[in-house]
């Protein structure tokens, strides 16, 4: 305790009492931990702490969902995915309330034990997430999969979306705590271009309140300074490298693409999808699926959200029709996402 007390003293002292300081998380579980610390009542209020685009149920485009209800409607198909994924609203329903033959995992090689006791069946496997889901996956390839096991990739890239973010002017980013888990894969280097480029303080965290208070103070710092470079408060875990194995894996099986981002729209360069000589095993090649116009949901403001345009708590739907047990929108369905949290802590 006091350690944090320390902190906070410290981070008090470094914020200009002149203007306001934007600090964004572009990380779910550092969103979870700052709420359910209640970090951002220790702070000033002039330093803002937002939450960006760390949910990956959230930027998931209703498109790729739509069409993985059908296919969990085919007779010759057993759609897997992750639990929170069957519960993300569409203008169809979720997949939970409307889709067919579907089984919830928890890691991606539970799929290998299904297509092995369905050899009748066509497995799809509904593949989502950032470079920390991408990597298993990319593994699962390597291993080996069943003729019958297919990929539908929703995979998004973090570096390119946090890149569109720092462009817009209206968002105003002064720093940024990279997520600890992506950066794991990535390698802390892969932020270096907000530093170099952009001249925005760039410091990787972990998940711990002194691990992310570390962070904050450390961005402050650097604002200080008027130097930006990139930092790691969390070398136990994080190498400038990276996971040089998963990121070789990757590059093996998966090519970047142009991509939907729910709420946010089409991002060039910021998907990955199978890479042409695997075309036998991507989902949508296979089953010839085509994208879907995406509707926005009436008074929903995910897509404000996971921009740090604006909080769960200016949503009019939130906490009175949009609720974890009734989500309206994808950013209430995850323990990661950022309207989920907000209904938890405030």
């Amino acid at each position: 305790m006091d350690k944090i007390k320390k902190l906070v003293q410290h981070i008090s002292s470094l914020v200009p009492s002149d203007r306001k300081i934007k600090i964004m998380n572009v990380c779910g579980s550092h969103e979870h931990t700052i709420a359910f610390s209640g970090i951002r009542s220790l702070i000033p209020e002039n330093l803002e702490i937002v939450p960006g685009p760390g949910c990956p149920v959230c930027v998931c485009p209703e498109s790729d969902i739509l069409n993985a209800i059908d296919l969990s409607n085919r007779d010759d198909v057993i759609l897997v995915t992750y639990g929170d994924m069957l519960r993300v609203p569409t203008k169809n329903g979720s997949i939970r309330a409307e889709g067919g033959n579907y089984k919830m995992i928890t890691s991606p090689f539970e799929c290998l034990q299904t297509a092995s006791s369905n050899p009748d069946k066509k497995i799809v496997f509904f593949s989502v997430g950032f470079e920390t889901t991408t990597a298993p996956t990319v593994a699962l390839l390597e291993m080996g999969v069943p003729d019958n096991l297919y990929i539908l990739s929703s995979h998004r890239l973090t570096p390119t979306i946090m890149e569109v973010l720092v462009k817009d002017a209206e968002i105003g980013i002064d720093g940024f705590i990279a997520p600890g888990h992506v950066s794991a894969i990535v390698g802390s280097n892969a932020w270096n271009v907000f530093s170099e480029k952009y001249n925005i303080p760039t410091v990787v965290a972990g998940f711990e309140p002194d691990n992310l208070l570390m962070g904050i103070m450390d961005v402050l710092w650097q604002l200080k300074d008027g130097k930006a470079r990139t930092s790691n408060v969390y070398s136990s875990v994080v190498k400038p490298e990276g996971n040089l194995q998963a990121q070789r894996l990757m590059d093996k099986y998966l090519k970047v693409s142009d991509a939907n981002w729910r709420g946010i729209g089409n991002v060039p360069a910021s998907g990955l999808e199978l890479r042409d000589e695997y075309a036998g095993k991507d989902a949508k090649k296979v089953f010839e699926l085509q994208e879907i116009k995406e509707d926005r949901i009436p008074g929903c403001i995910c897509g404000n959200v996971v921009l740090g345009k604006a909080y769960p708590s200016e949503c009019k739907l939130f906490k009175k029709v949009c609720s974890p047990r009734n989500p309206k929108g994808p950013c209430m369905v995850s323990f990661e996402g950022a309207c989920n949290i907000w209904y938890k802590t405030n």
